[in-house]
């Protein structure tokens, strides 16, 4: 039950920071741990939408406390290794906060604070699963353990570069979909064309490698049992694009754009789901 609270609440935080994000409104604090020199800001949106976003963190980082503590006591050796992970994490995560509010937005350092607070996400979602108790912690990249891996270390990249991509102004650098400055693969590049056609290929490259086990998945019996997760990724990451496109079309629009990352945020916590599975079954043996 911890578990599952403490990723729900990261899961919102996250939505809420791209909401935040979207409506311009990062800097309607502009100071810190105050908000325009107080505790409780004055009634704006765009002030109230930032000032929940860190009422909003610091829950979810209680949260974590509890449930790290809960996880020390339960994991064994090494294992402990991953609570103490998320909370170096976190630590990190409050500290690049205060900074990018204090440097006023720096795009690079606003994306490694996405990368660090998917992480920690990803990173609560395993503890949420492996309790310590009726599943304990496990790690493999063995036969099909490897290639499931593989799927979520490429989504978390795929929104990492999303994050860059966002940050970086470079979100409308191709306007229409699924070509891309009226070409379906672009002749004239600079910068921003790079970092959004890159992140294009990228998904269509996971859904493709998703379809690819899934199909493998009917074919070969070690992967069988990951059947239905994996067509659900095959849908999600579909839908995915779909909604990708329509962050494109609708010129960035924030609700889109917190959809997109809220499906992001399904699709990695399922691949994390599937390859923990695997690799607790027969031919998928943990290390």
């Amino acid at each position: 039950m911890l578990g599952r609270l403490t990723a729900g609440l990261f899961f919102l935080l996250l939505v809420w920071g791209n909401l935040v994000a979207g409506m311009h409104a990062g800097m309607a604090c502009p100071d810190w741990p105050l908000c325009q020199g107080n505790l409780i800001p004055p009634l704006r949106l765009d002030v109230w939408m930032e000032f929940l976003h860190r009422v909003l963190a610091a829950l979810a980082t209680l949260t974590l406390l509890f449930l790290v503590r809960q996880r020390l006591s339960r994991y064994r050796g090494k294992w402990r290794a991953i609570p103490l992970a998320a909370l170096g994490l976190i630590a990190l995560e409050i500290m690049l906060g205060a900074v990018v509010v204090l440097l006023e937005l720096p795009v690079q350092t606003t994306t490694v604070h996405f990368m660090i607070g998917l992480a920690i996400f990803l990173l609560v979602v395993y503890m949420a699963l492996c309790d310590g108790t009726s599943r304990q912690p496990g790690f493999s990249i063995a036969q099909w353990g490897g290639p499931l891996f593989g799927i979520m270390l490429m989504v978390f990249f795929q929104a990492s570069l999303g994050a860059y991509l966002r940050h970086s102004a470079a979100g409308l650098a191709c306007p229409d979909f699924p070509a891309c400055r009226g070409e379906l693969f672009p002749t004239h590049w600079d910068g921003p064309l790079l970092i959004h056609f890159s992140h294009r290929l990228l998904g269509l490259g996971t859904l493709v490698t998703i379809a690819m086990l899934y199909i493998v998945s009917l074919l070969d019996e070690r992967l069988k049992g990951r059947r239905t997760e994996l067509l659900a990724l095959v849908i999600l990451v579909a839908l995915q694009i779909g909604v990708g496109a329509a962050t494109v079309v609708t010129g960035l629009s924030y609700p889109v754009t917190s959809v997109h990352l809220a499906l992001t945020l399904g699709i990695i916590g399922l691949s994390l789901r599937t390859w923990l599975a695997q690799i607790a079954v027969p031919g998928g043996a943990r290390e």
